[in-house]
C-alpha cells in the first residue's frame, strides 16, 4: 500500500472530537447520537442543522470547570448562537447571559434567565437601549465609548437611580500575530483614566469593573497582557475610593477545529486556566486590590463542534478540468463563515462513510451568485445525486449570520439528545415572515394573508394584492397591479 493510498484511507475515519456522537453502520451511513441521516431526512428534510446536546453541555461544563477560582462567573456568548434551546441549555449549566443588543436581551428573557444574569455589552447603545437594560435591572451595562458614558449619565439622571457600568477598554496589545490595536472596540487605553473619571464623577453611576472584547486570540498570554492593564486600571480606581468587582475578559475561544484556525492556535479552558489563573492570583496580589469577580464570555467554543450542516447533491456539472456538486445548500443561508471569514469546514459523505475517497469534488450552493462555493478540491468517494454531506463544526456563526438571499428559506435546526430523541428547536423560514416588512410598509397585504401561500411554489398574485387596489385600477400608492 502506497503513502499516497494510506492518505486517502486514512481520511474516512472519524476525527476524535466527533468520535463520542458520531458513528456509521455497517452500510457506511452516518450516525448522530445513534440516529441515522437518512431518517433525518426522511422527517425533516434538508438542508438541515443539526446540533448535539451532550457536546454542547459537555463543552459548558469543560469551561465552567476549568478555572479553580472562588467567583468565576462565565457568561455564554448570545451574538454565536442565540437559538432558545441553547440558550436553556447553558443557562442550566450555570452560565450567566452575554447579551449584544436589546434583542439578545429580549431572548435572554425568554431563556428564563433573571436580568440580574445579563450582561450588555455592544459598540452602540441608544439612550432608549440603556433605559430598558437598566430599567429592568440587567447585572451590567458596559460602555464602549466616551460618548456612551455621556448617554448612561443622561439616563441615570432622568431615572434617578445608580446604573451599575463596566468600561470597556482596548489595551493596545500586541502578542505575536493578535493585536487589539486595530480593534475598534473599547476605550483606548490612553483614555482610560479620562472613562474613569467621569463615571466615578457622576452622581447616578456605579463603575462595577472593566471588560476587553478577548475576539479571535492566539494563545492564553493575550488575556493574561489585558488583565495586567485592567488590573492597574482597578489600582487606579482604588487611589481614588473605589473598589471595581469585576474583570471580564470577554470571549475568543477557538473550538476544536483545525481547518478553522492555524496549526498550534487551538489551546483547552484547561490550558487557559493552568496559565492564566497563577498570572492573575499574582497580579491582584501584587495591586493590592480586592480579589474581583473574573469573568469569560465563551462561545464559539462552546457551540461550534456540536453543530452539523446536512444538505445533499441535486446535480452534477462535468467541466474540463473539475467536476461541481451543485447542493441544496448555501454559503449565503446555511455557512456565512465561508464567505466572511474564510472558513475552510471538513465535510463527511453521510452516505458513504465506508469508501475511498478517490474522486476530487467542488461543492457548490445552490444561489445566483459565483462566490457560493461551500469548498473546494474534495476528495470524496463517487458521488451521486441525492448523496448527502455532513458539514462538521458549524454550530457557531451560522444560523445567526445567514441570510435570505434569493429569498431562500434558512434551514430548520433539530438537537439531538443522548438517548437519540430528537427534538426541533427551529423550523424552516416561511415566505410570511419574510415578505412581511415589506407587505406592511406597502399596505398590499396582511402578513396573515400570505401565511396559506408559504409552501406553494407560485403566489396568487391576484388575491394577495386584490385589496390593495382603488377603483382606477391602482394600488394604494399609485402603482397599476394588474388582475392577469
Amino acid at each position: 500500500m502506497t503513502a499516497n493510498t494510506k492518505k486517502i484511507i486514512s481520511k474516512r475515519y472519524l476525527k476524535s472530537r466527533w468520535k463520542h456522537f458520531l458513528s456509521r453502520n455497517s452500510n457506511g451511513v452516518l450516525l448522530i447520537e445513534g440516529v441515522s441521516v437518512e431518517e433525518l431526512r426522511k422527517k425533516y428534510g434538508t438542508p438541515l442543522y443539526v446540533f448535539v446536546e451532550e457536546e454542547v453541555r459537555k463543552r459548558l461544563r469543560d469551561f465552567k470547570g476549568a478555572f479553580d477560582y472562588s467567583v468565576f462567573k462565565p457568561e455564554y456568548a448570545c451574538k454565536c448562537n442565540s437559538n432558545l434551546e441553547i440558550l436553556r441549555i447553558a443557562r442550566e449549566e450555570g452560565f450567566d447571559f452575554d447579551a449584544s443588543s436589546v434583542g439578545e436581551i429580549i431572548l435572554g428573557l425568554l431563556a428564563d434567565f433573571e436580568p440580574w444574569q445579563i450582561s450588555f455589552t455592544n459598540l452602540n447603545k441608544t439612550q432608549q437601549d440603556i433605559l430598558f437594560a437598566a430599567s429592568i435591572g440587567v447585572k451590567s451595562i458596559t460602555v464602549d465609548s466616551l460618548e456612551e458614558i455621556d448617554k448612561a449619565i443622561e439616563v441615570a439622571s432622568k431615572l434617578r437611580r445608580k446604573i451599575p457600568l463596566l468600561i470597556r477598554v482596548n489595551p493596545m496589545i500586541k502578542e505575536g500575530k493578535y493585536s487589539t490595536q486595530n480593534q475598534q472596540y473599547g476605550i483606548p487605553y490612553a483614555y482610560a483614566k479620562r472613562a474613569i473619571n467621569k463615571v466615578i464623577s457622576a452622581e447616578y453611576l456605579e463603575l462595577k469593573g472593566f471588560h476587553f472584547h478577548g475576539s479571535y486570540a492566539h494563545s492564553p498570554k493575550a488575556y493574561i497582557l489585558s488583565a495586567e492593564k485592567l488590573v492597574k486600571l482597578a489600582q487606579y480606581c482604588l487611589g481614588k475610593g473605589v473598589e471595581i468587582s469585576v474583570i471580564d475578559l470577554g470571549g475568543g475561544f477557538p473550538p476544536e477545529a483545525p481547518r478553522q484556525y492555524k496549526p498550534g492556535k487551538y489551546f483547552t479552558p484547561q490550558e487557559l486556566a493552568d496559565k492564566f489563573l497563577p498570572a492573575f492570583h499574582k497580579m491582584i496580589e501584587q495591586s493590592g486590590i480586592r480579589k474581583p469577580a473574573l469573568v469569560f464570555e465563551p462561545g464559539k467554543y462552546i457551540v461550534a463542534n456540536a453543530g452539523i450542516g446536512l444538505f445533499e447533491v441535486i446535480s452534477k456539472k462535468n467541466l474540463k478540468k473539475k467536476e461541481i456538486l451543485v447542493t441544496n445548500a448555501s454559503c449565503y443561508s446555511m455557512f456565512p463563515d465561508v464567505l466572511v471569514s474564510h472558513v475552510n469546514y471538513e465535510i463527511l459523505p453521510a452516505n458513504d462513510m465506508l469508501s475511498r475517497r478517490t474522486n476530487k469534488y467542488d461543492i457548490a450552493g445552490c444561489t445566483c451568485d459565483c462566490l457560493d462555493v461551500i469548498a473546494k478540491n474534495q476528495m470524496m468517494p463517487y458521488i451521486n445525486i441525492g448523496d448527502m454531506f455532513a458539514l462538521m463544526d458549524c454550530g457557531a456563526y451560522s444560523y445567526v449570520m445567514g441570510s435570505n438571499f434569493n429569498n431562500l428559506k434558512r434551514p430548520p435546526m433539530i438537537l439531538i439528545k443522548q438517548d437519540g430523541v430528537v427534538k426541533m428547536i427551529r423550523r424552516r423560514d416561511r415566505y410570511s415572515e419574510m415578505f412581511a416588512p415589506e407587505l406592511d410598509v406597502l399596505k398590499v397585504a396582511d402578513p396573515e394573508e400570505l401565511k396559506k401561500f408559504y409552501n406553494m411554489s407560485r403566489v396568487n398574485l391576484n388575491t394577495v394584492w386584490g385589496k390593495a387596489k382603488n377603483g382606477n385600477g391602482n394600488g394604494e400608492n399609485g402603482v397599476a397591479v394588474s388582475d392577469k
